[in-house]
Formats: C-alpha cells, sequence, structure tokens
C-alpha cells in the first residue's frame, strides 16, 4: 500500500460523499471546526424588544439586547478503529472469487479502504445519535467507564411536554389541534419564526391520524385543513402530509441504532413527536484533534483525522479515525418535543 500523510489522508475523506443522517441532515446543518478541544457556546433565549418613543429634546433611550448565556465545553471524543492482521490480507476477502491471485498487498487496501468507510459510517452515526439526544433531551451524556470519561453537555433545554392520561391524543374526546397551535404560538412569541415540520415516531402517526378530531379536519367538506397523502421519500422516511392552518408537513421517521447497551432503539423516540424548523435548528462545531506521530505530537483542525500505526511484535496494523462533533443548537426555545400518548410504545 502507498503511504500518505496525515493532511492527503484527511483530504482524500472530505472529498468522500457523507453518510446522510436525516437529523444532522434537517437540524444541524452547519459545520465548524475550531483550534482547541473546548468550545464556547451561545446559549440564546430571544425577546423582541419594540423601539421605545421618546421626546424631540433627548437623543434617545438605551434598550437592553437580546439575553443569552455563553457556556464552554468539551468536545466529546470519538474514535473507532480497526486492527488489520496477517491473517487478513492472507486469504480470500467477502465476494472474492475462490481462485483469485490478488496479493496480499491488494487486499490490504481494498481491506483498509472498507475499514476507512465503515469507521467514517459508526463516527456518523454516533453524531445522528447526538443530535438526537440534544433535540428530545436538550442534553447530551458522555460517559466511558473504561477510559473514566463522565460529563454532560446541557443547553438548559425545557420544552418537553408529556402530556397526562386525560389528555392522550388516543382520546376521542381530545383535540389535538388546540395544543399544537398553543405550541407553535408559544415558539413564535418565543423566536419569531414559526415551527414548519412536525416528525413523528412510527407508533404514534396512527394514534394522531385516527383521532376523530383529526379525522374530521381531513374531510374535504371542511377544506381539508389536514391533508394525508403518505408518500417514501426514501427507506426510513415518509412523508404523511401536512396540516395547512399550522403551515406543518408531517413525517415519519423510522430509523433505528443499537444503544450502548446492545438494545436497538428508534432515533425517534417511541410515543413521541417534535415540532420545529426544516431549514436548521442550529449546527455541528468539531473540536481540535491531536494525536502522537512520529513520536511527537500533532494537531488538526478538521471534522475527522485517520492514524495508521503498526505493532512490529503482533505483527497487526491499526486504523484509527478520530472526530471530535458537538451539535450546537442556535435557539433552544425553537423547537418542542410531544409525548402525547403513554400507551403508543407498548
Amino acid at each position: 500500500m502507498a503511504e500518505y500523510t496525515t493532511r492527503e489522508m484527511i483530504d482524500a475523506i472530505e472529498i468522500n460523499p457523507p453518510v446522510r443522517r436525516f437529523l444532522t441532515r434537517t437540524f444541524f446543518p452547519r459545520e465548524r471546526t475550531h483550534t482547541t478541544e473546548k468550545v464556547e457556546v451561545d446559549i440564546k433565549k430571544g425577546k423582541r424588544i419594540m423601539a421605545p418613543f421618546v421626546s424631540p429634546r433627548i437623543g434617545g433611550k438605551v434598550i437592553t439586547r437580546n439575553g443569552f448565556s455563553t457556556k464552554e465545553f468539551t468536545t466529546p471524543r470519538v474514535a473507532p478503529e480497526r486492527v488489520l492482521t496477517v491473517d487478513d490480507i492472507s486469504k480470500r476477502v467477502a465476494g472474492e472469487n475462490v481462485y483469485s491471485r490478488r496479493t496480499p498487498s491488494e487486499r490490504e487496501d481494498e481491506l483498509l479502504a472498507d475499514d476507512y468507510r465503515e469507521l467514517d459510517e459508526s463516527i456518523q452515526r454516533r453524531t445522528e445519535w447526538m443530535c438526537r439526544q440534544i433535540l428530545f433531551e436538550g442534553k447530551l451524556d458522555v460517559v466511558d467507564e473504561e477510559a473514566g470519561v463522565d460529563f454532560q453537555v446541557d443547553y438548559g433545554f425545557d420544552n418537553i411536554y408529556v402530556l397526562a392520561s386525560d389528555k392522550s391524543w388516543r382520546l376521542s374526546t381530545v383535540d389535538p389541534m388546540p395544543f399544537l397551535r398553543s405550541r407553535r404560538s408559544q415558539i413564535i412569541k418565543e423566536t419569531g419564526k414559526a415551527p414548519n415540520v412536525m416528525i413523528f415516531a412510527s407508533d404514534l402517526i396512527d394514534v394522531f391520524i385516527k383521532n376523530p378530531h383529526i379525522k374530521e379536519a381531513m374531510d374535504i367538506r371542511h377544506l381539508q385543513n389536514i391533508e394525508i397523502r403518505p408518500r417514501i421519500v426514501d427507506d426510513a422516511l415518509t412523508y404523511y402530509g401536512k396540516i395547512a392552518e399550522l403551515g406543518l408537513e408531517i413525517y415519519v421517521y423510522e430509523e433505528f441504532f443499537l444503544n450502548d447497551e446492545g438494545e436497538e432503539e428508534g432515533v425517534i423516540p417511541a410515543g413521541s413527536c417534535i415540532m420545529a424548523h426544516s431549514e436548521g435548528e442550529g449546527g455541528i462545531e468539531y473540536g481540535l484533534i491531536t494525536q502522537l506521530e512520529d513520536k511527537k505530537f500533532q494537531s488538526y483542525e478538521a471534522k475527522q483525522v485517520p492514524k495508521i500505526y503498526c505493532s512490529d511484535k503482533a505483527e497487526v496494523k491499526m486504523i484509527r479515525l478520530t472526530s471530535r462533533p458537538l451539535p450546537r443548537p442556535d435557539d433552544v426555545q425553537s423547537w418542542c418535543v410531544i409525548y402525547p400518548d403513554s400507551r403508543s410504545g407498548d
């Protein structure tokens, strides 16, 4: 295999198509790298202030700036790696012809390329999970018991609404629309900007569209205030329709992941939905990455940094891909999370 510098490998990774993840792409589309491992984040809670009336004989009146708080967070470090052994390159790889005459060096090139791709995908999945935690909890727990890492990134998000059992959308006596109107109005009041999408967990969408008040609003005689016309956007994303009155498009996202306990979970938590802005709620901040190369510490301002190192004694080659991503919201009052039916996840 040809030898490349770390910078050349970073450039090669940058031109590869990224793994597209719905939450990251939709709600945290902007990316920015930093020259430090820690980043300062301005946590904004917007207020709209009118200009004051003043006398012609007075120059002006001071108005306060919109409030925000600045917090410093350590960017979480993720660094998946793979081991390449003599056995790996000496036998045929999956899909290779039984009578193949490829050399170990050629197999090494192919395996390293596959490893880079899979390590990148694992980082993208972790980043998607981090976006999920920020959106649905407003905070992120970074824990590695073996390495003694345990800290929390908390943005102070509190727009989480768990409805009481007598307010469940499953009940025929409960109309979801007044609640949705009030949440939309509250977001506009706090931020001056209206949300335009609702993302449902797959177990909740039927509860919503089967509610008799929603079914009535779908009736053509009532001008189809709610229109349900499902179509597949991709394998995991379905567009269901729109709520015309509120300017909200409805989607169901059915992507899953294995959590750190090895259990399968939906990216959208069971029984929940989110009301937000499709043009983004924030971005991803990437902290500085430092690693040892040729017995010297080298630092890189980049989204991902590869490293290949060897153990002559064990006769193995290690490939590592390091990243320090941190999702950052622009305004923690610009979206809300709703749990309208406690039995949806049963």
